[in-house]
């Protein structure tokens, strides 16, 4: 397959990509290992999902929170975000090695950071260090540095002369 984009398509159209797929298949294989390796992690989940009761956080606004904190929940999706932030990292290295386009390394990048952001937070959950409430804000916090993060690549990427 060329490298060139086709005629009257940007320099920079992405050429076919299979990291896609190198994603996918990390994610499953990743459930999978969590679930052998973390005990009872069916009951779990389904603690958690029950344990959900409506909060009142300011007036007239309630929010669902969980009675009780769940420290094996969230150590086991810790584990699977760290894990999977570095996948990202591996998928990164991939495309600068093919050279992909300043787009895909950007959302690489910005998958990479969340994924590892958001392992930290789920940390601190599972320490007890946050408490639910303050998981949301610190996880939209992390949303709001990966946003960054992607535009800060997409903005300071070389760009090719035309």
């Amino acid at each position: 397959m060329s490298s060139e984009a086709p005629a009257g398509w940007p320099p920079d159209y992405p050429r076919r990509d299979e990291t896609g797929w190198i994603s996918f298949g990390a994610f499953l294989i990743l459930v999978a290992a969590i679930y052998l390796t973390t005990p009872n992690i069916v009951q779990e989940v389904e603690n958690f999902i029950l344990d959900f009761r409506l909060v009142q956080v300011f007036d007239n606004f309630s929010w669902p929170i969980p009675a009780n904190s769940h420290p094996v929940l969230y150590a086991a999706a810790q584990r699977f975000c760290y894990a999977f932030g570095l996948v990202q990292l591996g998928i990164l290295g991939l495309r600068f090695a093919r050279k992909s386009s300043v787009h895909g390394k950007a959302e690489t990048f910005s998958g990479v950071v969340f994924w590892l952001g958001a392992g930290y937070v789920l940390g601190m959950l599972s320490e007890a260090a946050l408490s639910w409430l303050s998981f949301i804000g610190a996880l939209i916090i992390v949303v709001g540095i990966t946003i960054v993060a992607r535009a800060l690549v997409l903005m300071l990427a070389p760009r090719r002369p035309r």
